[in-house]
């Protein structure tokens, strides 16, 4: 007889080993520790009126200093470090995630892990296997409920980042079989996140992920001191999966569970803007490298996109402030074209919002293309075409954007994302210095000497 999803996904948490993992899934583990560290950075001083009000009244609640606060410095309990260092992850939108899942795994699921780590004084071995177990049950839970999750406007970095977190919570925490089972359950019941965020108070998006990390540390701890969930948060009459999806593939939490790590399957976001921007910047980069420059005697711009790239990027045309700036399919593109490039400080529209791209952006033409999103061909693209007032075009289509694991970002592209998301934030040897640190995580025994590399001085 089948298990349950609930004791499924609860069993497989709770036997997960460090030596269950291959190599390259440890190595995956630290590359996405690393990503959203810089992402981290990056996002501290992007939303800064949202990250100060949060600060501002998290750090106001008072309780055990627990776990360091990044950046700021200074303890607190650790679901609230959980929760602010979340929101720093996801505040430039430019954290990690997975398209089937259609969300962002590690900003729930790291923080929670880190800020448990500090205060447990656990190893480096088990942070990995504790990332390595919420990775894998958000990215299997997510694909499960889509597309159908996505359609009735839920945001599942923060629904089901709830249970993955919890599970990754859970994890480090060492908790026996029905304690595992029972976070999960207190998770699910406190799931929420809705994708409204996109449309406008883009600010508060990273609230989904915040919400994710502190509401998994309390399900633990409370699972830890006795408190029961219901036995079917998941799969009951009136549980996760009827209350948020109006299909579920539950084939896809069984296949290869504990064989296939999720976490492989994740992506890594070089543009600090909505996932479903970065194909077309790519094309529209590539475009630009072949012109040897921003392209000249330009007429029309093509932007053909997959209709929910539309639906979450195409209707701002001039973005007011870096919120908007983010989901701006024509903003982007445009920047991309005339510039060569789409980093943070292009999110300042104020400064880099000037002619030569307003005149771009006015070109831009936004196009429909469904055969550019095809799941059973590893689709998820973008064709930007330039009619030129000659009337000839030129072309590039973009399968897959850069960073997805069939196109994977190198080394020398980590690098360079850490260095423009760190700069005005630490100095090039703390760069360093960190990246060393995380490097070498199965071998430390605690991960203080992380956390202090990530306080300003």
């Amino acid at each position: 007889m089948e298990k349950k999803p609930t004791d499924l996904l609860a069993g497989y948490v709770h036997k997960l080993r460090f030596e269950d993992l291959p190599g390259e899934v440890v190595e995956s583990a630290k590359l996405f520790l690393m990503d959203y560290l810089a992402s981290a950075m990056a996002g501290y001083k992007i939303n800064k009126i949202f990250n100060e009000a949060v600060y501002s009244v998290v750090s106001g609640m008072g309780g055990k200093k627990e776990s360091r606060v990044f950046f700021q410095g200074g303890k607190l309990p650790a679901p609230h470090a959980a929760l602010l260092n979340a929101v720093y992850g996801h505040g430039a939108d430019m954290d990690d995630g997975n398209r089937t899942a259609q969300g962002h795994p590690g900003v729930g699921v790291i923080p929670a892990v880190l800020a448990l780590a500090e205060a447990h004084r656990l190893s480096g071995r088990d942070v990995i296997v504790a990332i390595v177990a919420g990775y894998d049950l958000f990215v299997r839970l997510a694909t499960a409920i889509n597309p159908s999750h996505l359609s009735r406007g839920f945001h599942t970095t923060g629904t089901v980042g709830n249970i993955a977190a919890a599970g990754a919570a859970a994890k480090a925490l060492k908790l026996p079989l029905a304690k595992v089972r029972n976070a999960l359950s207190l998770a699910a019941l406190q799931a929420a996140g809705l994708l409204e965020v996109a449309e406008s108070g883009q600010m508060a998006k990273p609230f989904h992920p915040g919400k994710a990390a502190f509401n998994a540390i309390l399900a633990a701890r409370l699972a830890q001191a006795g408190a029961e969930g219901p036995r079917e948060p998941l799969e009951g009459r009136k549980g996760f999966f009827k209350a948020f999806a109006d299909e579920v593939n539950l084939e896809i939490l069984r296949k290869d569970l504990g064989k296939q790590f999720r976490i492989s399957s994740c992506y890594i976001k070089l543009y600090p803007a909505c996932r479903h921007t970065h194909g077309a910047i790519d094309a529209a980069l590539e475009l630009r490298r072949r012109a040897g420059g921003a392209p000249k005697r330009v007429e029309k711009v093509k932007v053909h996109v997959y209709p929910a790239a539309i639906n979450l990027t195409g209707s701002i045309r001039e973005p007011k402030n870096e919120d908007e700036a983010k989901f701006s399919l024509v903003y982007t593109v445009a920047t991309a074209l005339t510039k060569g490039h789409f980093n943070l400080k292009d999110l300042d529209v104020t400064e880099s919002f000037d002619r030569e791209i307003r005149e771009m952006a006015a070109k831009i033409e936004i196009v429909s293309d469904p055969r550019l999103e095809n799941r059973a061909a590893d689709i998820r693209g973008a064709r930007v075409e330039l009619v030129m007032k000659d009337k000839t075009t030129q072309q590039v289509e973009v399968k897959l954007p850069k960073g997805d694991p069939e196109v994977p970002a190198t080394q020398e592209d980590m690098e360079g994302k850490l260095r423009f998301c760190a700069e005005d934030v630490f100095p090039q040897a703390r760069q360093q210095a960190i990246l060393k640190t995380v490097g070498e995580l199965e071998h430390l025994k605690g991960l203080s000497r992380l956390t202090k590399l990530l306080v300003l001085e």
